[in-house]
């Protein structure tokens, strides 16, 4: 097997076509075709099966699938350590970051980063924890956000913000004559939430797990300023962390009784090669983080 079987087949694999997995890769649909007849014909198994619609991995497909993520990873690892050794001239730091986290608290560190080194890239991933955590296990990010109360061994974490996550309504809303709201009194509200994947609908979860009963949700959406827009004309109630609501936001907001408090870290793989351009951003982010008293860890 060579590196350039695995890569076209793992695009053909997560793109679910040769058609679109060659324009992604630049090359001829009957090339990558025969790229992947040919390892097959290698391994002498069927990876993938066919069919008018798209492509999908087989029981045997599914095994080596998850050992060229692995193998592909490792080559980009050995590259990157390869690249390091000609110091810090050109690079790309990736990290995913939950939207909340990326709008409200990373800018000054992102830039504060690039200000200090402006030869290096930095491209953000905008995705929620779960999803962070499982890119990280998979090789696919090399940093991370994540909620750090369920790391899993893999990973190492670092605290970098504590914040207390909020119900916001309408300051048209009878709720806004309150300073607090009980998770059944929430529940009795129609619900602006974030999609599944992201800290705020677990913690949805877990209050209607607790009260036995099934959440009123009205939108679901990732997009901040559309949450923040729905709530303010009193179309539903939502939950934000308290470092995302402005006081130009048209929003009242409420702790929880009992409060919620989270506490987000920045996490990476611990048997991991990490290049020096991440290594770099990991020591900034953790040197340029310190203990406050009203969130807990907050960037300075």
């Amino acid at each position: 097997m060579e590196l350039r079987q695995l890569r076209q087949f793992v695009t053909v694999v997560e793109l679910a076509s040769f058609t679109a997995a060659a324009k992604h890769l630049g090359i001829a649909q009957p090339a990558i075709s025969a790229t992947i007849k040919k390892l097959e014909q290698q391994l002498s198994i069927q990876l993938l099966q066919r069919n008018e619609r798209k492509v999908s991995l087989s029981a045997e497909g599914q095994v080596l699938y998850q050992h060229a993520i692995q193998l592909l990873k490792q080559a980009e690892d050995a590259e990157q350590a390869m690249q390091s050794l000609k110091g810090l001239e050109s690079g790309t730091v990736t990290i995913g970051i939950p939207s909340m986290m990326g709008s409200y608290f990373f800018p000054p560190l992102l830039m504060g980063f690039k200000s200090l080194y402006p030869q290096l890239n930095l491209s953000v991933i905008d995705t929620g924890t779960e999803l962070v955590r499982k890119k990280l296990l998979n090789g696919e990010l090399d940093l991370g956000i994540v909620v750090t109360h369920d790391v899993p061994p893999e990973l190492h974490c670092e605290p970098i913000y504590k914040g207390e996550l909020l119900a916001c309504c309408s300051q048209d809303n009878p709720l806004s004559q309150q300073n607090s709201i009980s998770h059944q009194e929430f529940l009795d509200h129609e619900l602006v939430l974030f999609r599944e994947g992201y800290f705020h609908h677990k913690v949805i979860e877990q209050i209607s797990r607790e009260q036995q009963r099934v959440p009123q949700v009205s939108f679901q959406t990732n997009l901040i300023p559309l949450i923040k827009s729905i709530v303010a004309r009193d179309f539903g109630i939502t939950t934000l962390l308290s470092m995302v609501v402005q006081p130009g936001d048209a929003l009242h907001s409420l702790s929880f009784n009992p409060p919620f408090f989270l506490e987000l870290g920045l996490a990476w793989r611990r048997d991991a090669y990490m290049s020096r351009a991440n290594q770099r951003f990991k020591d900034f982010v953790l040197e340029n983080c310190k203990p406050n008293s009203d969130e807990g860890i907050k960037a300075n």
